[in-house]
């Protein structure tokens, strides 16, 4: 079995505001998409950076805590936790599923109006893990909730976005892939560049012999040119005895011709 590791980076954006109401939205789509040259062993996704940029105008503004030279540490995270948590607030719910249908809460934030600041930032990463990264496996997800905790849900006026970025990990059995190069293929040439295979980063051999009763001329690219390249004359073949990943293009000097290999 040989193992091929593919990454793919995607962006999380995902927007709430006046209408969202209390459902639990989920903030990105944890599915599999794109072809892959052979059987998926394994499917991993790992979200990297998450935040809530929340603005929350609907809210009167509050003000930071009032602290005295008297005050102890202790004192400062209690008037600090008061202002954040007694105060007029929407609340943000974050939550994780290992299926289609099932949420399970991980954390909460507050989302106030701060005096003198027309918006807040939120790290979310923070309620859910201490590492580098959120992984999630192939059926995680995460989503989010706008819950009413006695001041009203989002108004006109109040916008939240959630944005970020994770990454789909998919390992991949080289092995057992269905290729161009490990199997028969026949494309029709003619007078305009026609692309014959496409590029393959895991071809291991290609052949080609010209069917028809015109030149054939090969190029390693996407563009084929009559008079530039490998030429095949009628019957002639061509083996690539060194690999080449690359897209390959034929053109002919005929109306119709045909080009056949393994």
């Amino acid at each position: 079995m040989a193992i091929s590791t593919f990454n793919k980076a995607k962006t999380i954006v995902k927007s709430l505001s006046f209408g969202t109401g209390q459902t639990i939205v989920p903030i990105f789509s944890n599915n599999l998409t794109g072809d892959y040259p052979g059987q998926i062993v394994s499917v991993n996704a790992f979200v990297k950076n998450l935040k809530a940029h929340a603005k929350i105008s609907s809210l009167a503004p509050v003000k930071l805590p009032n602290f005295t030279l008297e005050d102890s540490e202790t004192d400062k995270l209690y008037k600090t936790l008061d202002i954040e948590w007694g105060s007029a607030r929407k609340q943000l719910n974050l939550y994780i599923s290992d299926n289609q249908t099932d949420w399970y809460q991980v954390g909460a934030i507050s989302l106030l109006n701060p005096s003198g600041y027309p918006y807040r930032i939120y790290n979310l990463m923070d309620l859910i893990t201490d590492n580098l990264a959120i992984e999630l496996g192939d059926n995680g997800r995460i989503g989010v909730q706008v819950q009413d905790v006695g001041y009203g849900a989002l108004q006109a006026g109040d916008s939240i976005t959630i944005h970020g970025s994770y990454v789909q990990e998919i390992a991949v059995d080289s092995d057992s892939a269905t290729l161009h190069t490990t199997n028969d293929f026949e494309e029709i040439i003619d007078i305009e560049s026609t692309i014959v295979l496409l590029a393959n980063p895991l071809r291991k051999y290609v052949a080609f012999t010209n069917n028809g009763n015109h030149p054939i001329y090969l190029n390693l690219g996407d563009t084929a040119t009559l008079g530039q390249g490998i030429y095949l004359t009628p019957a002639g073949s061509f083996d690539f005895d060194k690999p080449y990943f690359g897209a390959i293009s034929a053109i002919a000097e005929g109306d119709i011709s045909s080009a056949s290999g393994i």
